[in-house]
């Protein structure tokens, strides 16, 4: 994830913290109202019930309000005002390292943009789809209905064709035989008439090709970002370990669970009272200093330092020989004596 570049000029402190007093709370509040917004959209939602895409659609046609409000505005427009949270934070992370490139900062405006206009781009495309279904669904059943009539009229049920070609080659004698199958009746022919008219409607559809085009696009940027932006300011320490790994599992959970969103929604919407300085605890003192801060890491922590002695011992080290000799001079030894006749002496005390 570390962004390998030449090396960036990074803005002075004082810098640094004018633009975290311009833009943190005004960040904040923005990404706060944008969790507002998806959790207001949740009524709005369509009924996706269905098992076929003649049923979804069926169930599609009538909800225009539900799907180009609810599933294409409200939740886009929601998305969008989580872009300044994210670009505050990639600028303050930036501001504190050169190993983060300048075109990163893009990514707190890519992902979350293409993702919002694919959304209203599917909900458009689905309702069009939808309302041309039912529109043209009663026709195509109707003739479907009327063709397997006549097919079974031609061929009363029961009753097949069959051709025999008898061909004889050296004594032996083989036969052929094809029969014809029973037709649909009616009621099978219009429902498979119906299911041939929804997927039509559905892989035909310019906005609905467009839409998931985008879609599939601006959702693996979106994920990169919540893996890359919480990363950085995890190391920069703008966020702690606990926030910035759960909006990074939050954002690789867009690709695996459909409802992965609303949990990213809740994160947005706490490190949005984060900066507006709203939540209970403070923030990382990486904010307030102006620079990085990082995090230590467990292999940044070792063993105790070994405690120094109480006192520092004198002496020359030297084996201590003799005993020591009395203050006043009394019973010293004369000077003639070697060492080896002294030791024997003390030999005989004993």
């Amino acid at each position: 994830m570390e962004a390998a570049g030449p090396a960036n000029t990074l803005p002075s402190k004082q810098e640094l913290l004018d633009f975290q007093a311009r833009w943190m709370r005004p960040a904040g509040i923005s990404a706060i109202l944008g969790a507002l917004v998806i959790g207001v959209s949740l009524p709005l939602q369509p009924a996706t019930g269905g098992d076929t895409d003649a049923e979804k659609l069926s169930k599609f046609h009538g909800q225009t309000t539900e799907l180009i409000v609810g599933q294409g505005i409200l939740i886009g427009l929601g998305i969008l005002l989580f872009i300044p949270l994210l670009y505050v934070l990639i600028r303050a992370a930036r501001g504190r390292t050169d190993r983060i490139r300048r075109g990163m900062v893009l990514l707190a405006f890519v992902g979350p943009a293409l993702f919002s206009i694919s959304g209203l781009l599917v909900a458009v495309g689905l309702n069009d789809a939808a309302n041309n279904f039912v529109d043209q669904a009663p026709a195509k059943e109707r003739q479907a209905r009327e063709q397997a009539s006549a097919a079974q009229a031609a061929a009363p049920k029961g009753q097949a064709t069959t051709t025999t070609a008898s061909t004889s080659t050296s004594g032996t004698t083989t036969t052929q035989s094809t029969t014809t199958p029973t037709p649909r009746t009616p009621d099978q022919a219009a429902s498979k008439a119906r299911e041939d008219l929804a997927n039509d409607q559905l892989h035909n559809s310019t906005l609905l090709q467009i839409g998931s085009l985008l879609r599939f696009v601006g959702l693996l940027a979106f994920v990169f970002a919540m893996i890359y932006i919480p990363l950085w300011t995890m190391r920069t320490g703008l966020l702690t370990r606990f926030w910035a790994y759960l909006g990074l599992a939050l954002g690789i959970s867009l690709l695996l669970v459909p409802v992965g969103i609303f949990g990213l929604v809740l994160w947005f919407a706490v490190v949005g009272l984060m900066l507006a300085r709203w939540w209970p605890a403070p923030l990382p003192p990486a904010w307030d200093a102006g620079e990085a801060i990082p995090w230590p890491g467990r292999g940044d922590i070792g063993p105790p330092p070994e405690r120094e002695p109480a006192g520092t011992v004198e002496g020359s080290g030297r084996e201590v020989l003799e005993e020591p000799l009395p203050e006043n001079g009394a019973g010293q030894p004369p000077t003639d004596e070697t060492q080896g006749q002294r030791r024997k002496k003390r030999k005989r005390r004993k």
